[in-house]
């Protein structure tokens, strides 16, 4: 049997700011938009009780929570706290995939021996990143991906939610069609104008419950590249100048790239998101003639879409980079200098074992200290 614990930091850029600066606790706290412009990138949950969220307009955030901390966006602190959460997670299991810099999967399969139950396992996990790193984080343990993963959305903040064998189908029946991971507002739509409001009235129509929730293939178990792994940030000013876009596209490109060699995958497709500051959002993606995990290669893919996309003076205040079709090997002998890849490899491990040692700024690329200068 497969079991899955999802991980989720609760508002894991305020929890980094409070575990810096304990007075923030208990506090209504936002991070993003800490000039008065920009957008809402983090809200504590004591801000969110205003009904301030993330993406929100920072005037409009402070005109609903007036008393509200609002602090700057401080990636590179953000993604060090992350590479922290991923070595606890690491220490109890080889197979972690990264879903985002605040979320990961963790195989917990066949550990029972050497670790004992699942659930207690999730337990000490979720304990030890409070410990540990500083950080509350909520769980949702299953034997399938995606019930794991509706689970820990559930159980915050803080919280564990424990969906054994045999009862996935009871747990998720009375939940509405939203909460399944990819039905966006379109497709949630459609659903609705054909009757299914429920989980469980989807199950109910077979074509819909293998289009969306295939319990059965999810039971079955092995691993999946089946998802995309990205990164992306809210800027607190909008940026006109496209050099200094460029210097933010390759931060977003090594934790992307970093995360996709801690899988041991490579990516064939390359999305660029880029918001303006009408609100309007755009994505631009690339297939790639060779899967890559290199953030040399990526990068180069998002630059050439970012330049074809942002006309000179026009403002941006979000950019996020993705990549998806994930698989376990990036040499086709055909096309590729088989030596080359190897050394880049080489190269790159040892690029990410100084960056884990001694933080996100131990090595860059002489292009990003250029730009960011």
């Amino acid at each position: 049997m497969h079991w899955y614990l999802h991980v989720d930091i609760d508002a894991f850029f305020v929890s980094v700011e409070r575990a810096l600066n304990p007075a923030l606790k208990g506090r209504p706290v936002i991070v993003g938009g800490a000039s008065g412009r920009g957008v809402v990138t983090s809200a504590s949950y004591e801000a969110r009780k205003c009904g301030v969220h993330s993406a929100m307009p920072a005037f409009q955030a402070k005109r609903l929570c007036p008393q509200a901390i609002f602090l700057p966006n401080r990636r590179r602190i953000y993604s060090e706290f992350s590479h922290r959460v991923f070595a606890v997670l690491e220490h109890y299991s080889p197979e972690v995939q990264a879903i985002s810099i605040d979320e990961g999967l963790v195989d917990l399969t066949g550990t029972e021996r050497l670790l004992g139950p699942p659930l207690k396992t999730a337990d000490e996990i979720i304990k030890q990143i409070g410990t540990e790193v500083g950080l509350p984080c909520s769980g949702g343990l299953s034997t399938s991906r995606i019930v794991a993963k509706i689970a820990v959305t559930l159980a915050k903040p803080h919280g564990l939610i424990y969906v054994p064998e045999g009862s996935q189908e009871r747990f998720l029946s009375p939940l509405p069609v939203s909460a399944i991971p990819g039905i966006g507002p379109k497709t949630h739509k459609e659903l609705l104008q054909r009757g299914i409001t429920t989980i469980g009235s989807l199950l109910g129509v077979p074509e819909l419950r293998d289009r969306y929730l295939d319990l059965r293939e999810e039971s079955k178990g092995g691993r999946s590249h089946d998802h995309s792994i990205g990164s992306e940030t809210t800027l607190d000013s909008p940026l006109r100048d496209l050099e200094k876009m460029e210097a933010v596209l390759q931060k977003l490109v090594e934790e992307v790239g970093g995360r996709l060699r801690r899988e041991g995958v490579y990516a064939r497709c390359i999305t660029l998101k880029i918001r303006h500051t009408n609100f309007k959002t755009i994505t631009r993606s690339r297939t790639l003639p060779t899967p890559t995990c290199f953030d040399r290669e990526i990068f180069g893919v998002a630059r050439e879409l970012l330049r074809k996309n942002v006309a000179r003076g026009e403002a941006v205040r979000l950019l996020g980079i993705s990549s998806s079709g994930l698989q376990s090997s990036g040499v086709q002998q055909s096309i590729l200098d088989f030596q080359k890849r190897l050394t880049l490899e080489k190269l790159y491990q040892g690029i990410d074992r100084m960056r884990d040692r001694y933080g996100e700024r131990a090595i860059t690329t002489g292009s990003a200290r250029a730009r960011a200068r």
